[in-house]
């Protein structure tokens, strides 16, 4: 598999993850169920950070040779994703938006995808056959 390929692969992996996270934070937020400052708002986000990390991973898992670049790409493609929905909705709405949050937010997103892939690249390693056998 090519490391583009793992990308867009560890992408769909995160948004696994993320998505449902999102939308149900954002269901519960909209409803009043839970306040926007509320704790619970920051253990889905580490939640949808889990998700990056997790597509990260997939990225090295799936293609050993792949930059860590590719796994950022990963967690960036996956908040590109949930985060144009969230945009769209909310400019349907007529809400106000925080633009200067979104990049901040990528990186992120970008940020746990690549600490994700540092973890499955040593998973790999420590993992692969010795040398000499198989």
């Amino acid at each position: 598999m090519t490391p583009v390929q793992a990308m867009w692969r560890g992408a769909v992996t995160a948004l696994v993850v993320a998505l449902p996270v999102a939308v149900f934070n954002q269901a519960l937020i909209s409803s009043g169920d839970i306040a926007a400052d509320s704790p619970a708002v920051i253990f889905f986000w580490a939640l949808i950070l889990f998700g990056a990390a997790a597509g990260g991973w997939g990225v090295l898992r799936l293609c050993p040779q792949a930059a860590l670049a590719h796994a950022a790409g990963a967690g960036a493609i996956a908040y590109l994703v949930v985060q144009g929905i969230g945009v769209i909705a909310r400019l349907y709405r007529g809400e106000t938006l925080s633009w200067v949050a979104f990049p901040f937010q990528m990186l992120m997103m970008a940020t746990a995808a690549m600490l994700g892939g540092m973890f499955g690249r040593r998973w790999n390693n420590q993992n692969a056959p010795e040398e000499g056998q198989g």
